[in-house]
């Protein structure tokens, strides 16, 4: 049963690291290409041509579940950590 605290969207970072410039891409694709609410968005090269791609949303935590499950299925991402208010999950 859906409650009221679903639905309604708070802020979130996503932090997601890529094996290479073309992994930056698709996950870039993937995440516009949702119509997410963005604040912020900054990507920098890491170590050995990876990259660090970070996201500042707005989005109900569904959303953010369905965030980091699409962002799991890319075969470039390597890991996805999510940060909301008072929460912290890491998936690797």
């Amino acid at each position: 049963m859906t409650t009221h605290h679903d639905l309604v969207p708070s802020a979130a970072k996503v932090r997601v690291v890529v094996t290479d410039a073309l992994g930056l891409q698709r996950v870039l694709t993937m995440l516009t290409g949702r119509n997410h609410g963005f604040t912020r968005l900054a990507a920098e090269e890491a170590d050995q041509g990876r990259w660090t791609v970070t996201v500042d949303l707005s989005a109900t935590p569904h959303e953010l579940d369905l965030v980091t499950l699409r962002l799991e299925r890319l075969p470039s991402v390597l890991t996805v950590a999510v940060s909301a208010p008072g929460a912290l999950a890491a998936i690797a």
